[in-house]
């Protein structure tokens, strides 16, 4: 009977100590839960996703298109090929009616010589005729000037003779024949006037029609100028020209003696660059919260990688960058573009050379933003708030003025 009372107490007792040691164990695991939900940080991030390009507008891939509409004479390139700037794509003959004239630029530039010939004797005769009326003006002004002396000198006789007459010492003859001289050459410098006062609208009229004959002339020799500069630039519009240095990826499908449109695609070329970028698209409600020089995670297409989105420093295979761009507007389906470009820091690996990461290759990006408790991130994901609440800059100046105002301040 003693036993199976000492047996029932050590088995209490034993119970008892288990647990004891559960409700520890789960103090103890309770208290490490809220300490790392507390202590431990998490890196809050904006996740977008995009490809490789360059940040250089003329490294990226350009298309060549066609001018004019014409005919393929010949392809000089293939798919693949290595191109230099200014190296021929393809010979394309004109198909424009009003270029057809295989003899068009010898034609136009015989037009123009013989149109610059027409032109400068047209301009030679106006000079010539208005060099005439400056010269008969030159005539009527010396007739003028020597009309004046003729008055000069007869006015003297007269009043010579005048006072000659009134002594008895001259006949009326004399008198009258004196007035009648002075009376002609007043009547000569009228004459002598007018004569002069045309020859000035003469030069004027004359001064006038050479300029309407230059500045025709040059009207018309400028509008040969451009229809003979009009006809050699669309004859070199037919030799299609690399406009950068790179390698042909696609040429059209069009071969040669089939006809392509103005402005129609003939080739695609990505130049030889070491340009990289990556641009990721992001919602609106993540734009908000990208500022430009924020650090990014990148996970490049074909390359192995691990992220641990909030420990950026838990990864293996990725690549970091700067954010350098976020545009201002989006891209028609309510997301916004974010520009990516290498980053100098050291700590970070460089990317990929542009062998292996081409242009077009697809990308995932981890904007990171700053760093809260664990816990807190898990409540947001939870509550569904975004990583932060964008607050507007404060105005400083209206602050100023407001803390000057409250006399408690």
């Amino acid at each position: 009977m003693v036993d199976l009372r000492s047996r029932h107490v050590y088995t209490l007792l034993s119970t008892s100590t288990i647990h004891r040691k559960l409700v520890v164990f789960i103090g103890v695991l309770l208290a490490f839960t809220i300490a790392f939900l507390i202590l431990v940080p998490w890196q809050q991030t904006v996740v977008g996703s995009g490809k490789v390009t360059s940040f250089a507008p003329e490294a990226r891939p350009q298309t060549v298109e066609s001018r004019i509409s014409g005919r393929i004479v010949r392809w000089y390139v293939r798919e693949g090929a290595h191109v230099n700037k200014g190296d021929t794509i393809a010979i394309l003959a004109d198909i424009n009616v009003n270029f057809l004239d295989t003899n068009l630029l010898n034609r136009l530039q015989i037009l123009r010589e013989r149109t610059f010939d027409a032109q400068e004797k047209a301009i030679n005769v106006a000079i010539q005729r208005r060099k005439q009326a400056e010269q008969r003006y030159n005539a009527s002004l010396a007739r003028l000037e020597n009309v004046m002396v003729e008055i000069s000198t007869a006015r003297i006789r007269y009043q010579r003779a005048d006072t000659l007459f009134k002594q008895d010492l001259v006949s009326r003859r004399e008198v009258e024949t004196a007035q009648l001289n002075l009376q002609k050459a007043m009547a000569d410098s009228a004459t002598a006037f007018a004569g002069m006062t045309s020859a000035q609208q003469d030069i004027n009229a004359f001064v006038a029609e050479e300029e309407r004959v230059i500045n025709q002339a040059y009207v018309t020799m400028q509008e040969v100028d451009v229809r003979l500069g009009n006809a050699e630039g669309r004859v070199g519009s037919g030799v299609i020209l690399a406009p950068l240095t790179g390698t042909v990826v696609r040429i059209a499908k069009a071969g040669s003696g089939q006809t392509v449109k103005e402005g129609e695609e003939l080739a695609l070329i990505v130049p030889t660059s070491n340009d990289q970028a990556v641009e990721i698209y992001v919602s609106g409600m993540d734009a908000a919260l990208i500022q430009p020089g924020r650090y990014v995670s990148l996970q490049f297409s074909g390359f192995p990688a691990f992220q641990f989105s909030g420990w950026r420093h838990v990864n293996v295979g990725i690549f970091h960058g700067r954010v350098k761009v976020v545009d201002a507007v989006d891209d028609g389906t309510g997301r916004f573009r974010v520009l990516i470009i290498p980053t100098d820091d050291p700590q970070y690996s460089t990317w990929p050379d542009g062998r292996y990461l081409r242009q077009g290759t697809e990308a995932s990006g981890w904007v990171l933003l700053d760093e809260v408790p664990i816990g807190y991130e898990l409540w947001r994901q939870l509550m569904g708030f975004p990583p932060q609440f964008p607050v507007p800059v404060k105005d400083t100046k209206f602050s100023s003025k407001t803390s000057a105002k409250d006399p408690a301040k």
